[in-house]
């Protein structure tokens, strides 16, 4: 084997190893946003059943606004199933973008239910609905955090996918973009 094959062979195995390492770390970066999401998924998972127990609360004062109820009950469904379709692809930026549209509907719908309550007083003294209410801002504040953790897992794939020489893996592997997070804040 003369010189000039051996030095062909090694930069076709210094190539091959390099585009390996680069799509594990791609891959690596990837399944951390999986990872962070399931901190959040958690959180999403907490708010949806204190809001379960806040319509089940609130019933008993706003019987006269049902269509208010049943509203918040299909925002809390549709934002559960955009949950579920993250769930299963979380780097996914067009399922982000679902979740996000469905969590302020979810928001546009908690806003109106606490609209309809300042018109009873005594929806808002009891201490079921103020509890609930407090375990919401917690949960809420909960969530945040662990948007910023799945952002920063975000942001860290992103700058790998666009640096070069790893931009020619992840356009050659279909890597595209993921998307930040961002949930409004409940108006409880």
């Amino acid at each position: 084997m003369s010189t000039h094959s051996i030095a062909l062979l090694v930069l076709l195995a210094l190539t091959v190893f390099w585009g390996v390492g680069g799509y594990n770390r791609l891959m690596r970066l990837k399944n951390s946003i999986a990872d962070a999401f399931n901190g959040v998924d958690f959180q999403f998972k907490d708010r949806h059943d204190l809001l379960l127990k806040l319509t089940e609360a609130a019933g008993e004062y706003l019987h006269h606004e049902p269509s208010t109820l049943t509203a918040l009950m299909q925002a809390r469904s549709d934002s559960s199933t955009a949950q579920d379709a993250v769930r299963a692809r979380p780097s996914h930026a067009k399922l982000i973008q679902e979740l996000m549209d469905a969590e302020q509907q979810l928001n546009d719908k908690l806003d109106k239910l606490w609209a309809a309550s300042t018109h009873n007083l005594s929806m808002l003294a009891d201490p079921k609905i103020r509890e609930l209410a407090q375990q919401l801002i917690t949960t809420q504040s909960k969530l945040a955090f662990g948007c910023q953790s799945f952002n920063a897992s975000v942001g860290l794939f992103n700058a790998a996918r666009r640096q070069f020489p790893t931009l020619l893996i992840a356009r050659l592997f279909g890597f595209s973009a993921a998307a930040n997070l961002v949930i409004g804040q409940d108006n409880v």
